[in-house]
């Protein structure tokens, strides 16, 4: 054999690594990224089916108003919110697998009861408590993930669960074309069954929660335990808290703010929107796991700039879009959705996962909570923060979200260097 042909060695010519052979730690097993996987994307895609399937439930089953209905969803979901710190501290007590198993039994037993609610105080209760348990999903998720995986494969399942939840977003939507069929028992049967799936997917948290002996062991030291002092004082972290709600604001900004331009900007045909979400959708559940492998090899600083570029050209390509014809203007709309949709997909995964990595040692709960705060700030104060600058002209909304993604930009490559090593460099 020539030198030229014997580029690589063989394995032969080195002796064996005992870590390559050594067994995987119980929590990262093979079986329980499966039996977890398929719990979060049962999870996601009965949480994506209800979300705008809920108004539809309440005013043609129940019998409610529109407003009045809408109104008491809000505000069960804003009970739900305001209990994130408390359930991040409960985190860091009991575990992230303990707290998952509680949010999918919460949840079943609020949407058993959906169809049982006469009165609107009843509604209130029942979104509070499905609130509850997503705030329990969102506070485990990152953390659990982080515990059953290595490396870069968080960012992986995490796609996976943007995707399971836009199927089920998609479900729900669809069921619209349904409600000339669908009589009030079919209303209830799919709330049963959304219970059910619920059921199922705690039966298989319950399969992947680690058993006493694999979280003590013999000679293990004890583990730290942190508080909420200890998160508010990581800098960084808390720093890295606030960019990502640079990010989270361009979603929201591409949620709630392109049904408005199209409608009462532009003063478009009413197809438009329905278009551009619908090819969203199409690129993010097609593209999500494409996009993450051609992003693998970057490191997550170059993933999360990349994405906040892109969210700044799409939103530029919106700044002219009242003076053009509106046939140009759908053009860009349309080129928006696909551009914040490929963003979309870089971001959120690689976000998340930069969280789990950067969270202070022992109170993993309560830095997940934060970071969660940081996405709900922007779902909740979002619409009505971009209505008031759209109210000041078009141009000045998607300027305004075009100037806030460029400043992402900075402000990830320097917390790259300010967080600890591995969370944002890898």
């Amino acid at each position: 054999m020539s030198e030229t042909e014997r580029t690589f060695p063989s394995d032969d010519e080195f002796p064996t690594d005992p870590a390559r052979t050594r067994p995987a730690p119980p929590g990262r097993r093979p079986h329980r990224r499966r039996f977890f996987l398929a719990a979060t994307i049962i999870d996601a895609l009965g949480s994506g089916l209800w979300m705008p399937f809920a108004l539809l439930f309440l005013v043609h089953a129940q019998g409610f108003g529109l407003v009045e209905s809408g109104a008491a969803l809000s505000g069960g979901a804003l009970v739900g919110l305001a209990g994130g710190p408390v359930l991040g501290s409960i985190m860091d007590r009991v575990g992230a697998a303990t707290m998952l198993l509680a949010s999918n039994m919460v949840r079943a037993l609020a949407f058993a009861c959906y169809p049982l609610v006469t009165a609107v105080p009843h509604i209130v209760v029942v979104a509070a408590v499905v609130s509850i348990g997503d705030r329990l999903f969102w506070t485990a998720n990152a953390p659990m993930i982080t515990s059953l995986t290595e490396g870069r494969a968080s960012e992986r399942l995490l796609g996976i669960q943007t995707v399971a939840r836009f199927v089920g977003s998609g479900l729900g939507a669809g069921g619209s074309a349904l409600l000339p069929t669908m009589t009030i028992t079919a209303f209830h049967l799919t709330a049963y069954l959304n219970a059910a799936s619920f059921v199922l997917a705690a039966v298989l948290i319950w399969l992947v929660r680690p058993v006493r002996r694999e979280r003590v062991q013999a000679g293990s030291a004890a583990p730290v335990r942190g508080s909420w002092a200890t998160v508010l004082r990581d800098r960084p972290y808390v720093a890295f808290c606030g960019v990502t709600v640079l990010f989270t604001l361009a979603s929201v900004g591409k949620y709630s703010m392109l049904p408005i331009l199209v409608t009462d900007v532009l003063h478009g045909p009413q197809w438009v929107f329905g278009t551009a979400m619908a090819i969203g959708t199409v690129v993010m559940v097609s593209g999500q796991q494409p996009i993450l492998r051609f992003v693998g090899p970057w490191t997550r600083v170059r993933g999360l700039v990349t994405a906040a570029g892109i969210f700044a050209c799409s939103f530029a390509t919106l700044i002219p879009a009242s003076l053009v014809p509106v046939g140009a203007a759908v053009i860009l709309i349309l080129g928006t959705a696909v551009l914040s949709a490929i963003a979309e997909a870089i971001f959120a995964p690689l976000m998340t996962a930069a969280a789990a990595a950067a969270a202070p040692q022992g109170a993993e709960g309560r830095a997940s909570a934060l970071f969660q705060l940081s996405w709900a700030a922007s779902q909740v104060a979002g619409p009505a923060l971009l209505t008031s600058l759209l109210s000041a002209g078009n141009a000045v909304l998607w300027l305004t979200l075009t100037v806030t993604s460029v400043c992402a930009i900075p402000a990830v490559a320097l917390l790259s260097r300010r967080l600890p090593h591995g969370a944002l460099a890898r």
